[in-house]
């Protein structure tokens, strides 16, 4: 039995091709793909690490979808290396999952992605149709300090 899609991440940054990403229900892994890695949502981005973080999908009591996020994607106490934001906020995901709502535009290193949901679009194609009529998001410039300690700012 094939699942259907619960909604989409679509690549949504200045000068990157869009793609388009199915989410699961469940566990949907956002990460830099390797030769022993491969991610649900693979991400090409140096910044992206391995295992950078996770999605979760889940139908609520209405049968609904509900859509949430975490750093730490191994859940072993181990965070990304250069975090997660929602919406430019230059406050790190933690390890605790956050609420996603349709429209939020997820950045993981320089790659941002907006989860489109199937209370909005009907398909994919929709979806990438409606993100193509928003505005780009912030990007938090992610760099790594010489005492190794991450510092974000906003880039205009």
């Amino acid at each position: 039995m094939i699942k259907k899609e619960a909604g989409w991440l679509i690549i949504h940054t200045e000068n990157k091709k869009t793609e388009t990403f199915p989410l699961k229900e469940g566990r949907n892994l956002i990460g830099r793909k390797t030769s022993k890695n491969i991610p649900n949502i693979p991400i090409s981005d140096n910044y992206v690490s391995r295992h950078h973080a996770v999605v979760f999908v889940k139908q609520n009591q209405k049968y609904e979808y509900e859509y949430s996020i975490a750093d730490n994607a191994e859940a072993l106490g181990k965070p990304s290396m250069n975090g997660t934001f929602i919406n430019g906020n230059t406050k790190r995901v933690g390890e605790e999952l956050v609420k996603l709502n349709d429209g939020d535009t997820i950045q993981v290193g320089e790659t941002k992605l907006v989860l489109k949901t199937t209370q909005v679009a009907i398909d994919v194609q929709s979806a990438v149709k409606l993100v193509g009529k928003t505005g780009y998001q912030k990007t938090v410039d992610v760099r790594t300090n010489r005492g190794g300690l991450l510092k974000t700012t906003i880039r205009k």
